[in-house]
């Protein structure tokens, strides 16, 4: 049965789209692509004005700056969400410093316990260890 007549239309009563439109494929988001969205959105540039000067800054800088701006202001939940954020922050810092005190103290045990199978590029690593756990550090 031809569905064109001689003139290139559809005959009657058949379709020219017997299958239908396709169906809208639904986008798959997933929880890395959520996080990679998010982060790439913190990078984006933003103009700001500080002290009479235009600035171009990331999104995440143009944020805090906004957050301290309001908890300096006395606004409460600013204050609250900036003590949060430094509890977690100190915190944060704090259990990176005692793992790397950590892994310090357990190679200086090494080094006591087996000191003629140490190597110097081991000796080296606990030093830059310690350096990178106190700048002040003179080893």
């Amino acid at each position: 049965m031809p569905l064109r007549n001689h003139l290139g239309q559809f005959e009657k009563g058949v379709c020219g789209n017997p299958k239908g439109r396709p169906r809208k494929e639904s986008r798959r988001i997933s929880n890395d692509k959520l996080r990679e969205d998010f982060f790439d959105a913190a990078e984006t540039l933003v103009v700001i004005v500080e002290g009479g000067k235009r600035k171009v800054i990331p999104a995440h800088a143009a944020i805090e700056l906004q957050l301290v701006r309001k908890a300096t202001s006395g606004d409460m939940k600013a204050i609250i969400e900036y003590n949060r954020r430094r509890d977690r922050f100190t915190s944060e810092h704090v259990k990176e410093q005692l793992s790397r005190l950590e892994t310090l103290v357990n190679g200086l045990d090494r080094i006591r316990q087996f000191p003629e199978d140490v190597t110097d590029e081991f000796k080296n690593a606990l030093r830059l260890l310690s350096e990178s756990m106190d700048p002040y550090f003179r080893g």
